[in-house]
């Protein structure tokens, strides 16, 4: 591992303050060429490979997630069913209570 790698790390931390947490590969290679000096295709891909089995980001065909932790959030809010609150029952059953008494 080279210190260009950990330039690198210091890139996704930067990025992931400034709430960027997802990124095309493409655009992620031009910080890397351009921020930590990393030329070679070979190298950056070997990179992105050691930083995604570390878990540190998470990379799917074209895209890489920059955090973790908000993929997990979004696949959270996907399956996650709220919960039927009384207030909205509350409300509903009135609503309803309502439409029938004015029929």
């Amino acid at each position: 591992m080279s210190f260009r790698w950990f330039n690198f790390e210091k890139v996704v931390e930067a990025l992931v303050a400034e709430n960027v947490y997802h990124m095309n590969v493409e655009e992620l290679q031009t910080y890397a060429k351009e921020v930590c000096f990393i030329e070679d295709e070979d190298q950056f891909s070997a990179m992105l490979n050691f930083y995604h089995n570390l878990g540190m980001i998470v990379k799917h065909r074209s895209t890489v997630i920059l955090k973790a932790q908000w993929l997990i959030e979004l696949f959270k809010m996907l399956i996650t069913i709220p919960p039927f609150n009384k207030a909205v029952r509350k409300r509903y059953l009135k609503s309803y209570l309502n439409s029938i008494s004015n029929s």
